[in-house]
C-alpha cells in the first residue's frame, strides 16, 4: 500500500479565534433602528396569549425565525397557513418587553392576517375579514428582502447583495417531480448546465457554469444544509419532498466567504424541517409506476418510485424523516439502476437560539453493459460493469442571536462516500481500456468546523454596516484502490503507481507488465480565516469587501497560503411603477490540484515521474448586472461576466511506455493530467419570471464564449490558442410555467443547450479497433480530427395533479417527452427515451 500524508497544519490560532469570535459575541449588545419598536397601543386590550410581555431582537432573520423565536419566547403555540405568508422575507425585530399581540401586528403588516387568541396557549394568524393595503405596505420589493444562507456567513437580505443569486424554491423542485439535479437545475438557473444525467452515471457532468471551470470536474462547492460534501460530482439525485430550497451563486465571487473548489459557483441545498402548524400533514406517502421507450430494448422499461415522510411538531420543535426508492430497468441490453435515499432533520427553536440538525443517506447500484453503438468486437464495448455509490452526510448548525446587533453561528459536520465505477474516466475516449481503471474504487470522509459571528452598527435609515468574522477548518481523507495496476519497469528502477519511483526487486526485471494491488491515500486539510464588510447608504448604495486567507495542503509545493478576495457593490432605487437594482462584483477562487472530486473522478490515473507538476486551477472575474422588479407580479434581471481561467487540468491521452524486452508500443491509451493554460469566460444572462394569481411563467437564456487565450509550457493535449472549450454549450435556453386551482395544477418546463464541441467518441472507437490506424492518430494534436460540432438537444417535462378528495391527489408525469436518447453530451451516451408515470399521493 501506497501512502502519501500531508503535514497537519497548525490549526491552534484557528480553533481559538473560532471560540473567542463566539465567546465575544455573547458579551456585546446594543440596539438598532432598523425598524421601530412595538407601538404602544395602551387602548387596545389583548386576550389570552397575546397579552403576554416578552422581547426579541434580530436583524435580517427570516420571517419564519421571527414567529418560531416568539412562540418559544411566549410560550405560545402559533397557527398559521404557510401560503399566505412569505416566511422567507427578512424583518429585523427590535422589542423590549413588547405585548405579543403589538409585534405580531408589526410582523403581520402589509399581510392579509391578524392574531387571534385562541385560549392561553394558542394563537391563530387569521384572515382580515376587509383589507385595504395602502401602498406604504410594501416599501420594499419582497424577492429583494427575501433571506437567504447562500452569500452570507449567517443568513441576510438579498437586497445589499452584489452578485447574481438564483433560489429555486421547494415548491418548484416538487413541481418538476423528477430527483435529477438535471432537472430541478437546468433552465431555471442561466449560466448553468447539467447534461440529463443517465441512470447508470454515478456522477454528474457539468456542461457549464459560466463556461469551463476544469475538464471532467467542473463544479459549483455543493453544501447539504451548509455541511460540505465530499464530492460535489456525486450529488445527482435529491429526493423533491425533500428540498426547502436550492440557493446557487455562480462564478468566483462566492470563494471568498466558501473557500477553495468554490473557483465556478456554490450550490447550497436546504432541506425541509417543517412541523405539522396549518393543517400540514403528519404523513405523506407517494407511488408511481411507469414505462419509457428506448430503442436499444425488445419493448418498454418498467420504472418506478416509491417515497415516505413523517413529520412532527410545531415551529418550535419539529422533526422530519424521509425515505425514497426509485428504479429502472433495461433501457440498455443488460442494464439496470436502483437507488436508495434518505434523509432527515430536527430543529429546535428557543428564545436567542436555533439549532438544527440533518443527515442524508444515499445507494445506488447499476449494472453498466457497452455501448449498443459500438461493435461487439470494438475494445470499448466490454466495459460491462457493477457501479455502486454510498453516500452520508451528518451535521448540525446552531445560530445564537444576542441581541439585534451580534448574531454568532456554530457549523459541524461530516459528509462521506464509496464509489465503484467502470465509467468514471473523461478521456477522449468512451471507456477506459485498462481493465485497472474500470476496477477502480474509492472512498474520502470530509469533517467540517466553522464559527462565525455578525455584528450590526449604525442606523439602516442612514449609515450602517454589517462585518463578519469566521474561521473555518476541514480535514479530508481520500483513498483510491485498483484491484489490478499496470507497473512500468524501466532499467535501474520502476514506476511507482500513482507516481513516484521505488527500488526495483532483486532479479532482472520482467519483459512485460505485472500485476500488484494499489492502494493511494491522501490525508489534506484546509484552514480559512475571513473578514468581511458591508456598508449600506440610506439603505440604497451597499458597498461589499472581504477576503479569505486560505491554508491549504493539497496545494503543497506550489504554495499552500492563498488570499482570495471580493469587492462588490449594489445600488437599489425605488420608483412609482417598481424597483431597481444595480450591482457589480470581482471574485478571485482557486481549486487545488488533488481533491476529493478528482480522486473519485479520475480514479487510478497515474503521474509520470518526468511530468511537470501540476499547478492549481484558478479563475477570477467580474459580472455586472442590473435588476428590475414591479411588485411582486414581474422581474427581470440581466448579468454580464468576463472571468479568466488558468491552469485548468485536463486527462491527456499520451504514448504508452514501451515494456521492457519489447520494441513496439501496446495498443492501449494511457492518460496523464496536465495543466492546459489560460481560458477565458465570458457571456450573457438573462432571467425573468411573471406571477399572476396562480399563473407563474419562467425563462432564462445564457450565452457563452469559453476559449482558450494561452497554452501552458509542456502542454501536449489538443487544444491550441483560440480553440472553444470541449463540451460547453455556447447558448443554453429555459421555459417554465405552472398553473394551480383549487383541485387540480400542472406545470411544463422546457429547456435546451445548443452549438458545443466534443469528440466524435463513435468514430474514435471505430478507429481504435480498426489496425491500420496508427496508434500516434490517438494523442495530441491528432485527436483534433475526431472533434465534430453538436447542434443541441432540447427536453421538455410536464406534470398534472388532481386532488379526488381530502388529502389524496392522482398525478401524471412526463419526463423527456421529445423521446431525445442520445446526442448528449456526444455520441455515445444513451439515456432513458420518454417516460410517462402515473400515480396517488396521500396525505394523512
Amino acid at each position: 500500500m501506497i501512502r502519501r500524508r500531508r503535514a497537519l497544519p497548525q490549526n491552534t490560532l484557528a480553533f481559538v479565534a473560532s471560540l473567542a469570535l463566539c465567546l465575544f459575541s455573547q458579551t456585546a449588545a446594543a440596539q438598532s433602528s432598523c425598524v421601530r419598536p412595538a407601538r404602544d397601543v395602551t387602548h387596545t386590550e389583548w386576550e389570552g396569549a397575546l397579552g403576554r410581555r416578552v422581547s426579541l431582537h434580530g436583524h435580517d432573520i427570516s420571517l419564519r425565525d421571527a414567529l418560531d423565536r416568539l412562540a418559544a419566547s411566549a410560550h405560545i403555540k402559533l397557527s398559521y397557513t404557510a401560503e399566505e405568508l412569505l416566511l422567507s422575507r427578512a424583518v429585523c425585530p427590535s422589542y423590549d418587553s413588547a405585548l405579543v399581540g403589538n409585534i405580531l401586528t408589526d410582523l403581520l403588516e402589509g399581510t392579509t392576517l391578524h392574531p387571534v387568541s385562541a385560549g392561553n396557549e394558542q394563537v391563530v394568524l387569521a384572515p382580515t375579514v376587509t383589507t385595504v393595503l395602502p401602498p406604504s405596505s410594501f416599501p420594499k420589493v419582497s424577492v429583494l428582502n427575501r433571506v437567504v444562507v447562500t452569500g452570507s456567513a449567517n443568513g441576510g437580505s438579498l437586497r445589499s447583495l452584489p452578485i447574481a443569486l438564483d433560489v429555486i424554491s421547494g415548491q418548484q423542485v416538487s413541481q418538476r417531480g423528477a430527483g435529477s439535479l438535471s432537472t430541478m437545475l437546468d433552465g431555471s438557473v442561466p449560466g448553468l448546465w447539467l447534461w440529463e444525467q443517465s441512470p447508470l452515471n454515478l456522477l454528474a457532468r457539468y456542461g457549464s457554469i459560466r463556461g469551463a471551470s476544469s475538464f471532467g470536474v467542473s463544479y459549483p462547492k455543493v453544501y447539504v444544509d451548509g455541511i460540505q460534501v465530499a464530492n460535489s460530482l456525486l450529488v445527482t439525485m435529491i429526493d423533491p419532498d425533500a428540498v426547502s430550497r436550492i440557493e446557487v451563486i455562480r462564478g468566483p465571487q462566492g470563494a471568498a466567504l466558501y473557500g477553495a473548489d468554490a473557483i465556478s459557483g456554490v450550490m447550497n441545498i436546504v432541506t425541509r424541517q417543517d412541523g405539522i402548524e396549518g393543517g400540514a400533514s403528519r404523513a405523506q406517502f407517494s407511488t408511481s409506476g411507469g414505462a419509457s421507450t428506448s430503442d436499444f430494448s425488445a419493448g418498454s422499461v418498467f420504472a418506478q418510485n416509491h417515497s415516505l415522510s413523517l413529520r412532527s411538531g410545531s415551529g418550535v420543535r419539529s422533526g422530519r424523516l424521509g425515505a425514497t426508492v426509485t428504479t429502472i430497468g433495461a433501457f440498455l441490453p443488460g442494464a439496470y439502476s436502483r437507488q436508495l435515499a434518505s434523509n432527515g432533520g430536527i430543529r429546535i427553536v428557543g428564545e436567542k437560539s436555533v439549532f438544527s440538525g440533518t443527515f442524508r443517506l444515499f445507494a445506488q447500484d447499476a449494472h453498466t453493459p457497452g455501448s449498443p453503438l459500438l461493435m461487439a468486437s470494438s475494445p470499448f464495448a466490454d466495459s460491462v460493469d457493477h457501479q455502486n455509490v454510498r453516500q452520508f452526510t451528518l451535521g448540525a448548525v446552531a445560530t445564537f442571536h444576542q441581541s439585534d446587533r451580534w448574531t454568532s453561528s456554530v457549523v459541524a459536520g461530516v459528509d462521506g462516500y464509496s464509489l465503484k465505477s467502470g465509467t468514471a474516466l473523461d478521456g477522449a475516449f468512451p471507456s477506459a481500456t485498462d481493465s485497472a481503471l474500470r476496477a477502480a474504487e474509492g472512498n474520502a470522509i470530509r469533517g467540517t468546523f466553522r464559527a462565525s459571528t455578525v455584528g450590526q452598527f449604525g442606523d439602516p435609515d442612514r449609515i450602517a454596516a454589517t462585518v463578519t468574522l469566521a474561521s473555518e477548518m476541514s480535514f479530508m481523507r481520500d483513498e483510491t484502490r485498483t484491484d489490478e495496476h499496470f507497473a512500468y519497469y524501466r532499467e535501474g528502477d520502476r514506476e511507482a503507481p500513482g507516481g513516484g519511483s521505488q527500488e526495483s526487486p532483486a532479479g532482472p526485471p520482467p519483459s512485460s507488465y505485472t500485476s500488484a494491488f494499489t492502494s493511494i491515500v491522501d490525508t489534506r486539510t484546509n484552514t480559512g480565516l475571513i473578514a468581511q464588510t458591508n456598508t449600506s447608504f440610506n439603505d440604497q448604495l451597499f458597498v461589499n469587501t472581504g477576503f479569505r486567507l486560505e491554508q491549504n495542503s493539497g496545494m503543497t509545493g506550489i504554495g499552500e497560503f492563498e488570499f482570495l478576495p471580493m469587492l462588490g457593490t449594489a445600488w437599489v432605487r425605488s420608483f412609482p411603477i417598481g424597483t431597481v437594482k444595480l450591482r457589480t462584483a470581482y471574485g478571485k477562487g482557486i481549486r487545488p490540484p488533488e481533491t476529493s472530486s478528482r480522486a473519485g473522478t479520475l480514479m487510478a490515473l497515474n503521474r509520470r515521474p518526468s511530468a511537470a507538476p501540476l499547478t492549481a486551477e484558478k479563475q477570477s472575474g467580474v459580472e455586472a448586472g442590473a435588476d428590475f422588479f414591479i411588485g411582486r407580479l414581474t422581474s427581470l434581471h440581466l448579468t454580464r461576466f468576463d472571468q479568466r481561467a488558468s491552469g485548468l487540468i485536463q486527462p491527456v491521452s499520451i504514448a504508452p511506455p514501451v515494456p521492457v524486452g519489447q520494441s513496439t508500443q501496446p495498443r492501449r491509451i494511457v492518460y496523464e493530467l496536465q495543466n492546459v493554460g489560460q481560458i477565458t469566460n465570458r457571456g450573457w444572462e438573462l432571467e425573468g419570471a411573471f406571477t399572476l394569481r396562480q399563473l407563474s411563467l419562467g425563462a432564462t437564456f445564457s450565452t457563452v464564449d469559453s476559449r482558450v487565450q494561452k497554452l501552458a509550457s509542456g502542454y501536449s493535449g489538443d487544444l491550441r490558442v483560440g480553440d472553444r472549450m470541449l463540451e460547453v454549450p455556447a447558448h443554453t435556453f429555459g421555459v417554465n410555467a405552472s398553473f394551480t386551482d383549487r383541485r387540480w395544477s400542472t406545470a411544463w418546463t422546457l429547456s435546451r443547450a445548443s452549438d458545443w464541441v466534443n469528440y466524435d467518441r463513435v468514430a474514435l472507437a471505430a478507429a481504435f479497433q480498426n489496425q491500420n490506424h496508427e496508434l500516434g492518430e490517438f494523442w495530441g494534436s491528432q485527436l483534433r480530427t475526431y472533434w465534430r460540432d453538436y447542434g443541441g438537444v432540447t427536453r421538455l417535462g410536464g406534470m398534472l395533479n388532481f386532488t379526488i378528495a381530502r388529502g389524496i391527489a392522482l398525478n401524471l408525469r412526463g419526463e423527456n417527452l421529445l423521446d431525445n436518447q442520445t446526442g448528449e453530451p456526444d455520441n455515445i451516451t444513451v439515456v432513458p427515451g420518454r417516460t410517462i408515470t402515473g400515480g396517488i399521493k396521500v396525505n394523512f
